[in-house]
């Protein structure tokens, strides 16, 4: 099942999942492996964050119901655990009213303190339902164009969005700004386009070396900055940069790992290469590595959708305090450890 084909049937509803990842093609029980976070997180929190009851096939070949009441330690195991512990069968997600248009916000800055800045007081004011934001590279090939997207929705899930509201305050460059009113699935299916073009140029089967992050806020602005220094369009190919912020009391699930900052970062260095071009791509693997570590000695977290190479002692880093629990429930549901060895977490 994948998210677009849940996103239409409830909206046949008036209704939809609270969040959703920038790309709808992706599987429900995939998502959920991991984290799911997109736009709305600092609102809804991530995709894991709204499932109420899972059906899982275990690593010992058992159909299990699950939730946070019932058997609660292979419910926290799976979601986020990256399927380590069970297969994701069935999962029942929570449902909020759908509206049925938005209104969408491209916003230009000219420096990344701004950008940052400006994104964290709309997350913390909650003004948005939706907020994102991309880094792309100039003429000279420096990653100086800072874009800020935000949506509102209209009703019934809000009132009619009001711009001057909306983007009071806010210090982009309003020569730039760009303001559409779409249908809420077109919003949600946005990539559909940009998608089918790198199929059609034979682009989407490349190598796919990502990078992603979560730093934590008070740090962002100079780890950011840090990175892209070292970041070149030719190394990024046709792939995109994305920055934006989360709230971190917004994130409940135990596996899914985030600094100790009230408004953490999502950094996703989104890179594509030719994949028969292996010196590139080894060379990309150790960039990835190289900033993992910077990240890290600030107190941000890897969020596992990318490539970054890493050992039994990292992953153990990385669950922190989270890990004891995940270990019993390794021992417990897949005693043989069929699941997902490649991973190499245990």
């Amino acid at each position: 099942m994948r998210w677009s084909e849940l996103a239409k049937a409830t909206i046949a509803h008036g209704l939809t999942p609270p969040v959703f990842t920038d790309y709808l093609e992706l599987s429900v029980g995939g998502t959920l492996s991991v984290g799911g976070i997109g736009g709305q997180t600092h609102r809804q929190g991530a995709q894991v964050d709204n499932v109420t009851e899972l059906q899982v096939v275990t690593g010992a070949g058992e159909f299990v119901r699950c939730s946070r009441s019932r058997r609660p330690d292979l419910f926290h195991a799976v979601l986020a655990g990256l399927g380590q512990c069970a297969v994701i069968v069935a999962a029942t997600v929570r449902l909020v009213r759908a509206p049925r248009t938005v209104r969408h916000y491209l916003l230009p800055y000219d420096d990344l303190e701004t950008f940052l800045e400006d994104q964290r007081t709309l997350v913390r004011e909650s003004r948005f339902d939706y907020v994102e934001g991309q880094v792309s590279a100039d003429p000279e090939g420096e990653f100086r164009v800072h874009t800020l997207e935000a949506v509102a929705y209209g009703p019934p899930a809000g009132p009619a969005p009001d711009d001057a509201a909306l983007l009071r305050g806010l210090r982009h460059n309003p020569s730039g700004v760009q303001i559409a009113d779409l249908s809420y699935y077109d919003f949600l299916d946005r990539l559909a386009a940009s998608v089918a073009a790198l199929k059609e140029a034979g682009l989407w089967d490349w190598a796919h070396p990502w990078l992603n992050l979560l730093l934590p806020g008070r740090s962002t602005a100079a780890l950011v900055s840090r990175m892209l220094d070292d970041l070149t369009p030719a190394d990024l190919g046709p792939g995109v940069v994305l920055v934006y912020p989360v709230r971190r009391d917004r994130l409940t699930t135990p596996l899914l790992r985030a600094p100790d900052d009230a408004t953490p970062y999502l950094f996703a260095v989104l890179r594509t290469t030719p994949p028969d071009d292996t010196t590139t791509v080894d060379r990309l693997l150790a960039a990835n590595r190289s900033a993992y570590e910077l990240a890290a000695s600030a107190g941000g977290t890897q969020y596992p959708v990318g490539s970054i190479p890493f050992t039994r002692a990292d992953w153990r880093t990385h669950f922190g305090p989270a890990w004891p629990r995940l270990a019993r429930a390794k021992r417990t549901y897949d005693p043989r450890g069929i699941l997902v060895p490649g991973q190499g977490i245990f």
